[in-house]
């Protein structure tokens, strides 16, 4: 019974061994589906989603809502800002809980997804709750991202 289970054993590793050197050519992973990160192609005015991917931090806040937001090499100091990564994942640097000065700032890990090609939702917790909106994307390149925050379908 002992050979048996050893020989079985061997032919199966033999198996596998055969199978992972295959020579044939690699398989190319499909792109980027809708609703991943790195989803459709982004509208006219919009590069690529992957010039979404790094830190962005809050230069100018319009009357209308609109946000402008300059890349920058980290999160730090008394602005908003967000850290997209390339799968997914979110770091967004807001005020802590106290907004009476002097304000600690914090960092919030989270999620975001591009929706279509001009909408980001954005997900993290913040003072303990779960904030969930969306981005609009307005304009974005490598050094410059325009957006609007929509808190409902509608706005």
């Amino acid at each position: 019974m002992k050979t048996r289970g050893t020989l079985a054993m061997a032919i199966g590793l033999t198996l596998l061994l055969a199978a992972c050197t295959s020579t044939s050519e690699p398989v190319s992973p499909p792109g980027p589906l809708l609703g991943s990160p790195l989803g459709p192609p982004l509208g006219p005015d919009i590069a690529s989603p992957l010039d979404l991917v790094g830190v962005w931090i809050l230069e100018t806040k319009e009357a209308d809502g609109t946000q402008v937001f300059a890349r920058a090499p980290s999160l730090s100091g008394n602005h908003l800002g967000y850290e997209f990564s390339e799968h997914g994942g979110l770091m967004v640097h807001k005020p802590g809980w106290c907004g009476t000065p002097p304000t600690t700032w914090m960092d919030h890990e989270g999620l975001w997804n591009l929706v279509d090609d001009r909408l980001l939702d954005i997900r993290h917790a913040w003072r303990g709750r779960p904030q969930e909106y969306q981005l609009e994307i307005i304009s974005l390149d490598q050094r410059r991202l325009v957006c609007r925050l929509r808190t409902d379908s509608g706005s």
